[in-house]
């Protein structure tokens, strides 16, 4: 296992949007197009082999590697290290965004026509940053690539969208920017405060998990608050929300698949990596809270995707909401919950990139996305609609497809949790699963009215799905099949890391 090393994994990409970008590369659209197409075939099974060879069994992390600068740790008087490693969380969240990545490169081709060299350029830069969020051991390493992703996101969303892109790109970073803020100060204070108690310069995450003992819990819960409300924004989570559905509806749509695929993933790890490992009694403080907040995030996005008059906002909403049954998950404090939570993220992410790819097929063709304005396109592009029927039976939790077990198993944990609140827990659990019934609703309502009521006479020459989206839908379908019939495949990559931090926060 040698040839396996994270730091080619994560900074490839870097070297191959600085390959892009430098002036002699051939500036020629097909060119540029399949060398990017390539590299992410190629990492994307250079991904697969870690995953092949990592073993389930082991409870710490693996895969560690340190990038040294000519012999010597990045910033070792201040105990600032740039370590890498991975464990079973981080690896599936790896291997899924090097996936993404390679689908979205795949359905770029109809929808990037002008500065390819830029795009496909921020395209890696984006990738490098989120896989090094995903596998940095160290607090401060982890801030530089969290930050780092803000950067491509902005051009990704300002120079390939509508004529609103750039407006949407803008309150999307200042958002992002303050909230990291938050994050910022959390991790500095709790590194000098960890140095002033322990008299020892870390910032290795593995090392600043809080004793109660040392720490005061009003030390804690200012931390983790900040850390909270760094994670939350770009989870994105109720009242955190606005940015992301804004974004997705003025975005191209390869961004809004790279989007959906990858970036809320991180907030979900953050949430596990910081506010769970590192404050494990506050957030058992916080638990109740957060599986109501985790409802009424539900219901509320649930009830704004209802009333959208796009359809890039009815499936940004939906997204937002499935997403409060990880938080719900997570707050159950107990392994089904916390297992389906992580399913859940994993499931979130793969089957509303498939919706954005149908999404992305109906708006070439007909350059709209208003609901009122489609209707009935069913009847001239039968095989789009057959995958959407599957993606869409998928997000509303139909039985034997991706998104079924992980709401099954969210539920069963917050049914079975032992939180001192049992009533609330309970009444919150009931209303979950009330939840899944109007999600079925809005997400049907989705299909129905862009597939399946009467063809308006402008869409009657539409053409169906090309050969290209065919095989990204087909894959995507197989994934959602495969994962919904044979879900444990997923978790047990997992279980050794769930049981680590449940054995540290279990009530």
């Amino acid at each position: 296992m040698n040839f396996l090393s994270l730091i080619w994994l994560i900074f490839a990409p870097i070297v191959v949007s600085l390959i892009i970008m430098f002036p002699r590369f051939p500036n020629h659209q097909v060119k540029v197009r399949r060398f990017a197409k390539w590299f992410a075939g190629l990492h994307f099974i250079y991904a697969l082999l870690f995953l092949a060879f990592f073993d389930t069994s082991m409870f710490g992390m693996s895969y560690e590697k340190e990038l040294t600068f000519f012999g010597m740790s990045w910033l070792k008087s201040l105990g600032i290290s740039a370590k890498f490693a991975v464990d079973g969380i981080a690896l599936l969240m790896v291997v899924l965004t090097t996936f993404i990545v390679l689908i979205t490169l795949f359905m770029s081709k109809i929808h990037i026509r002008s500065k390819h060299k830029l795009y496909y350029s921020m395209v890696f830069l984006l990738e490098s940053a989120i896989l090094g969020i995903f596998c940095a051991k160290d607090m401060f390493l982890f801030f530089i690539f969290w930050e780092l992703s803000l950067i491509p996101v902005y051009f990704l969303i300002s120079q390939w969208g509508n004529s609103e892109a750039r407006r949407a790109a803008i309150k999307f970073t200042l958002v992002s920017f303050a909230a990291n803020m938050f994050l910022f100060f959390g991790m500095l204070i709790l590194y000098y405060y960890n140095f002033a108690v322990s008299n020892v310069l870390t910032a290795n995450i593995e090392s600043l998990n809080m004793d109660e003992k040392i720490y005061p819990v009003w030390f804690q819960v200012t931390v983790f608050v900040n850390f909270l409300i760094g994670f939350l924004v770009r989870v994105p989570f109720v009242p955190f929300h606005n940015w992301y559905a804004d974004v997705q509806s003025k975005s191209a749509a390869p961004v809004n698949i790279m989007l959906s695929g990858v970036l809320l993933n991180t907030g979900v790890y953050g949430l596990i990596r910081f506010n769970m490992q590192v404050f494990p009694e506050i957030f058992k403080m916080f638990a109740p809270v957060l599986m109501v907040w985790g409802i009424a995030n539900i219901i509320y996005a649930g009830a704004l995707s209802i009333v959208q008059p796009g359809i890039k906002k009815i499936v940004s909403y939906a997204h937002i909401s499935s997403m409060g049954f990880v938080m719900t998950g997570l707050a159950c404090l107990n392994s089904t919950g916390f297992n389906g939570a992580v399913f859940m993220s994993i499931a979130c992410a793969v089957v509303f990139s498939a919706l954005f790819v149908i999404i992305s097929s109906v708006q070439f063709r007909t350059k709209t996305t208003y609901i009122t304005a489609l209707g009935g396109i069913g009847q001239v592009m039968p095989k789009c609609m057959y995958f959407a029927l599957i993606i869409c039976f998928s997000a509303i939790g139909v039985p034997f497809l991706m998104m079924f077990t992980p709401k099954l198993m969210v539920l069963t944990g917050a049914m079975l949790s032992n939180l001192e609140q049992q009533l609330m827990v309970k009444v919150a659990a009931f209303i979950g699963l009330v939840a899944i019934v109007v999600s079925a609703g809005y997400i049907m309502y989705f299909f129905y009215k862009v597939f399946c009521s009467v063809l308006l006479e402008q869409w009657k020459k539409v053409k169906d799905l090309s050969p290209q989206e065919t095989a990204v839908l087909s894959a995507l379908c197989l994934i959602i099949i495969y994962f919904g019939v044979y879900p444990m495949s997923i978790i047990q990559i997992y279980q050794s890391v769930s049981s680590i931090i449940l054995d540290v926060i279990q009530v």
